[in-house]
C-alpha cells in the first residue's frame, strides 16, 4: 500500500506521483518498512541487533551537548555519491569524537532523497540506504539520530512545478539570494502554501514509518516576510478577504502560513513519535513578533541557534541571539561550523581554539552544543575536522555536570530592538554590558520585566500605550530604566510618552555635529573633556526641580557649507542647554543613540560612561571582577550552586568581513567576587575539583582564580 494512503493523512495518489515528471523505481526489496523488516528478521532468528537503540542513557527528543549537524547538499550531477561510505568506520569516527547525537540527512536542498523512497526522488548516483545504515551503526554506538528535512528549498521541485514556486511582488521567482530564474545556478524557493506542503509532509512521515529517527529537523522554513505572490497565495488571501497590494495584509498572511505550517510539521512527528525531538529552522528566530514566537513554541521540543562566525553571522549574533531565545522555556542549543568561514566549506577545518571558544560560549550561555559539517559526496568523514571536534567535546563531556540544567542568572534585561537599524543597538548593548561584565538577558515586550532590576530601552523604542503602562508600573515597583535617543517617546516621536522622566524633547538634533561633555557623578574611567558622538541623536532639555544633569551637549562652531568650510569635523565650540545625559529618581536618558553608535564605532568612553549610569542604578551586580574587557563572565545557576564561567579567548580581523580565534591568552590569579545567596559551602574550580580559598563578606563570595586558560568554570555550593 502507498504510504500516503497508509499513513492516513489522505494526500491522493495523483499528488504524489504528479510531482515527478519521470517513471520512478522500487528501490525497496518489499512492503515491509524497515523497523518491520528488523523486527520480523529478530523473530524468526535470522539476526538481532539487540543494542539498537537510541542513545544511551538519553531518552528520545532531548538535547544532548555534544551534537554534530551534518549537511549533504549534493547536486545530482554529482557522481559517486556514497561509494566510500562505510557504516561502521562512519559510526567509529563520530563515537572517538565523543559525539552523542547527529542529524542525518533524508533529503536535501537538491531535492534529493538519501534513502530508498517512494514519495521523493533518491539521488540517482546513490547505491545503498545511506540514511538506514547510518541511523543504525549510530544506535550500536550509543548516538541518537534525528533527520534532516529541507523544506522550502527544493530545486529538483523548483525545477518542475512553476505554479509552486514563491513569487515577489514583480511576479519574479524568488529564492536563496533574491530573484532566481531558470538559467541561475542559484536556489529557488517552493511555496508551502501549495500541495507541495503535502509532498513534504509525506517525505516526513516515510522517514518516521520506515526508520527508528529520534527526530526531525526540518530545515529552511523560509517564508518571506513580504508574501508570497504565487497563485495559491494570492486566491487565499482573496479568499480570507485580504488584499494582495497591502504589504500589512501579506504580511498577515504570511504570519497564518508560517504558524499553520509549523503546527503541521510538528503533528507529523508527534502522531508516529510522540516523544522525538522537533525544530523547524528559520521562523524560531529573533525580530519576529513576540506573541507568535509564543504560540509556535508549542510546536517545537527546543530551539537550535544557528551563528557561525563567517557567512553572515559573526561573533556578535550569538551573544544577542543565545540571551534572547534561551528565555522561551524550551532547551536551547548553539551550532556553529567546523569550516573556517561558513557552511559548504568544503577543505578547511576550524581552528583549535575558534571551535573551543564557540562551544565553551554555549555553555557559558547555558546552552547545550552542537558543530555543523557537510559530508563529502564519497560519504566519508574527514577525519581531521573530527579529532577537533573530539578534543573540543571531551571537555565539554567533563563540563558537562555543572551545565545540565543550569540556567542563566542575571539581573539586566535589554528589550530587543525592532526596525532598519535593530542589530546595530542589540549589538552595541551585548559589548558593553559583556565587556563590563554584568549579567543580563535580551527580552521582548511581552517578557516578565519584574525578574530584573534594570531594564535598558535602546536607542529606538518608541511607546504604545500598552508598554508605557507596562514601563510605568515596572518602575512603580521599584525597578530602574536606562532609555537612549528616541526610546521612550510616543508612537509619532513628538514627546515623551513615559509620566515623569524629567525632560522636554524638542526633536532630533538639527546640527551635524553633537558633542558630548561628561559631568561629575560619571567620571570614573572617563577622560573629562569633550568628546565626539559620531552620530547625531536628540535635543532634550532638563525640567528643573529633581533631575540630575550627567552629560551635556556642546556645539560645534558652525554647520559646514560652501561658504563655511571645515576638513574633517567642525571642532566644538561652545556648550549648549541641551542634556546629552540625565537621570530622575531611577531613570537615566541618553539624548544619543549611545548604544548603536558603540556598536558602530568602539569608542571605550560610551561603554564607560553607560556603566558609570548603571552604576547610579544598581550598586551591588552580581558579579564583580579583575578582567581585561576581552574576558567575558557568564554566571548560571543549578539546584544548591551557583557556576561562573570565565572566557578569554580574542577574536581577531584577520580579513575583511572574518574575525579568527587561533591562540588562547592565559589569565593569571583572577580576582572575582560573586553575589550569593548565603556563605558558600564550598567553592572550586570545575571540572579540575579544586578546592580555593574564599572570603565571605557583605553578600560577596570572593576568591582568586590561579589560572583562566581559554574557559575555567568556578562553582559556589552552598
Amino acid at each position: 500500500m502507498p504510504l500516503w494512503r497508509k499513513s492516513g493523512r489522505g494526500y491522493s495518489a495523483r499528488t504524489i506521483a504528479g510531482i515527478h515528471a519521470y517513471k520512478r523505481e522500487d528501490f525497496m526489496p518489499s512492503q515491509l518498512s524497515r523497523r518491520e523488516l528488523l523486527r520480523v528478521a529478530g523473530a524468526t532468528g535470522f539476526f538481532v541487533f539487540a543494542d539498537l537503540a537510541p542513545a544511551a542513557g538519553t531518552p528520545p527528543g532531548v538535547l544532548t551537548f555534544r551534537h554534530i549537524h551534518l549537511d549533504f547538499h549534493t547536486s545530482p550531477a554529482v557522481t559517486g555519491v556514497g561509494s566510500e561510505f562505510k557504516a561502521e568506520e562512519f559510526a567509529r569516527i563520530l563515537k572517538e569524537a565523543a559525539v552523542n547525537s547527529i542529524t542525518i540527512f533524508g533529503k536535501c536542498h537538491h531535492g534529493m532523497s538519501y534513502y530508498p523512497t517512494k514519495v521523493g526522488t533518491r539521488h540517482p548516483e546513490l547505491k545503498i540506504d545511506l540514511v538506514g545504515e547510518m541511523i543504525e551503526a549510530c544506535h550500536r554506538q550509543g548516538i541518537r539520530v534525528p533527520v534532516y528535512i529541507s523544506t522550502m528549498y527544493d530545486q529538483h521541485i523548483w525545477r518542475r512545478h512553476a505554479d509552486w514556486r514563491v513569487y515577489d511582488e514583480e511576479g519574479k521567482p524568488f529564492g536563496l539570494r533574491g530573484p532566481a530564474g531558470p538559467l541561475k545556478a542559484e536556489l529557488g524557493r517552493v511555496c508551502v502554501n501549495t500541495p507541495y506542503m503535502d509532498y513534504v509532509v509525506a517525505q516526513a512521515e516515510e522517514v518516521l514509518a520506515n526508520y527508528e529517527a529520534d527526530g526531525l529537523f526540518y530545515d529552511n522554513f523560509a517564508y518571506p516576510g513580504f508574501g508570497c505572490l504565487g497563485p495559491s497565495c494570492m486566491a487565499e488571501r482573496e479568499k480570507l478577504g485580504l488584499e494582495s497590494a497591502r504589504l500589512e495584509d501579506r504580511q498577515k498572511h504570511a504570519g497564518m502560513v508560517t504558524e499553520r505550517s509549523i503546527a503541521r510539521f510538528a503533528a507529523t512527528v508527534r502522531a508516529r513519535k510522540p516523544k522525538a525531538g522537533i525544530f523547524t529552522n528559520g521562523p524560531f528566530r529573533m525580530r519576529q513578533p513576540p506573541d507568535l514566537l509564543r504560540r509556535m513554541a508549542d510546536n517545537y521540543t527546543h530551539i537550535e541557534i544557528e551563528s557561525l562566525p563567517g557567512g553572515g553571522w559573526g561573533y556578535s549574533h550569538y551573544q544577542v541571539a543565545s540571551r534572547y531565545l534561551r528565555n522561551f522555556g524550551l532547551e536551547a542549543q548553539g551550532m556553529t561550523g567546523a569550516f573556517h568561514r561558513s557552511w559548504g566549506d568544503f577543505g578547511t577545518v576550524r581552528n583549535q581554539a575558534a571551535l573551543d571558544y564557540e562551544c565553551f560560549s554555549m555553555l557559558a550561555q547555558a546552552n547545550k552544543c552542537s558543530v555543523g559539517d557537510h559530508l563529502h559526496p564519497n560519504g566519508r568523514l574527514n577525519r581531521y575536522t573530527y579529532e577537533r571536534i573530539g578534543r573540543t567535546f571531551r571537555s565539554v563531556a567533563a563540563k558537562e555536570p555543572w551545565c545540565e540544567g543550569a540556567k542563566a542568572v542575571t539581573e539586566i534585561a535589554s528589550l530587543l530592538s525592532m526596525g532598519a537599524r535593530a542589530n546595530d543597538s542589540d549589538v552595541g548593548v551585548t559589548r558593553m554590558l559583556t565587556q563590563k561584565r554584568y549579567q543580563f538577558d535580551i527580552i521582548d515586550r511581552e517578557s516578565d520585566f519584574s525578574r530584573y532590576r534594570l531594564l535598558i530601552l535602546p536607542d529606538g523604542h518608541r511607546l504604545d500605550e500598552p508598554l508605557r503602562d507596562k514601563l510605568a508600573a515596572y518602575l512603580s515597583a521599584g525597578g530602574a530604566l536606562l532609555l537612549s535617543h528616541e526610546s521612550g517617546l510616543d508612537m509619532d516621536g513628538r514627546r515623551f510618552a513615559l509620566p515623569g522622566m524629567g525632560l522636554d524633547y524638542e526633536g532630533p538634533w538639527k546640527h551635524e555635529s553633537q558633542y558630548i561633555e561628561p559631568l561629575e557623578g560619571v567620571l570614573e574611567g572617563v577622560p573629562g573633556m569633550v568628546h565626539e558622538m559620531y552620530e547625531t541623536g536628540s535635543a532634550v532639555k532638563a525640567q528643573t526641580g529633581g533631575t540630575t544633569v550627567l552629560a551635556r551637549v556642546w556645539a560645534g562652531y558652525f554647520d559646514k557649507d560652501y561658504r563655511r568650510f571645515q576638513v574633517e569635523q567642525t571642532p566644538y565650540a561652545k556648550p549648549t542647554g541641551y542634556i546629552a545625559a540625565a537621570q530622575r529618581g531611577r531613570l537615566v536618558y541618553f539624548a544619543v543613540p549611545i548604544f548603536r553608535v558603540y556598536a558602530q564605532h568602539g569608542y571605550p568612553v560610551y561603554r564607560d560612561l553607560v556603566a558609570n549610569c548603571i552604576g547610579r542604578l544598581i550598586e551591588d551586580p552580581l558579579v564583580k571582577a579583575e578582567l581585561p574587557s576581552t574576558a567575558q563572565v557568564t554566571l548560571t545557576e543549578q539546584k544548591g550552586r551557583r557556576i561562573l564561567h570565565i572566557l578569554h579567548y580574542i577574536p581577531e580581523r584577520r580579513s575583511p568581513d572574518l574575525d579568527i580565534v587561533e591562540d588562547v591568552i592565559p589569565l593569571n590569579n583572577v580576582n572575582i567576587a560573586v553575589r550569593v545567596p548565603g556563605r558558600p559551602g564550598k567553592v572550586y574550580l570545575a571540572p579540575q575539583r579544586q578546592n580555593l580559598p574564599c572570603e565571605y563578606a557583605e553578600g560577596y563570595a570572593r576568591v582568586t582564580v590561579p589560572a583562566v586558560i581559554g574557559h575555567q568554570m568556578v562553582v559556589f555550593e552552598s
